[in-house]
């Protein structure tokens, strides 16, 4: 990837020498007469030269964005937990909000559902149109997740809520849980 953003450099700068009327073998200036004085081929080059440079800088975003979740000790320290039962949502939000994004990809509730399932603190169900929800179990209660009973444009739903156990269950074993 180094090579190619290398010759898209190269490009780039060889373009543009004659955008500016400049022989890019010798940077001599191009005769007046030459075709690459006419406004119809020179504008084409500048925007070249433009959409070469754009993806260069997407691609060396695309490079340095992380692609694991990850979270320091000092970091996790740093939440600030809202007071009162809260959704995963939620509560990966406030995660969200200490992670150093230059380090660590951000964290969903679904990513954090998903390890809950896997440990069996949560457990899923599938309804008749094979829709997937997530739902509290046995063990749930014992860890600080309750369920309550909600509406949604006309819909009831059950909605998953940490408790402050549960959030200190969560917060504790953080780490642990998301390996």
């Amino acid at each position: 990837m180094v090579h190619e953003t290398k010759k898209l450099m190269e490009s780039k700068n060889l373009l543009l020498k004659i955008a500016s009327g400049i022989n890019p073998l010798d940077d001599s200036p191009i005769q007046d007469e030459s075709f690459l004085h006419n406004p119809q081929v020179i504008r084409p080059l500048f925007f070249l030269t433009d959409y070469i440079s754009y993806e260069i800088e997407r691609t060396n975003r695309q490079r340095s964005k992380p692609t694991k979740f990850n979270i320091t000790d000092e970091r996790l320290a740093l939440v600030d937990l809202p007071s009162g039962s809260i959704g995963i949502n939620e509560f990966a939000k406030v995660i969200n909000a200490v992670i150093d994004p230059s380090v660590s990809k951000k964290i969903t509730g679904a990513m954090i559902n998903k390890k809950l399932k896997e440990k069996g603190i949560l457990s899923e169900e599938v309804d008749e149109k094979g829709h997937r929800t997530t739902i509290t179990n046995g063990k749930s209660e014992g860890y600080g997740i309750e369920s309550e009973t909600r509406t949604f444009n006309g819909r009831e739903y059950q909605k998953i809520l940490f408790n402050e156990i549960g959030k200190k269950f969560l917060l504790k074993n953080f780490q642990e849980l998301m390996q």
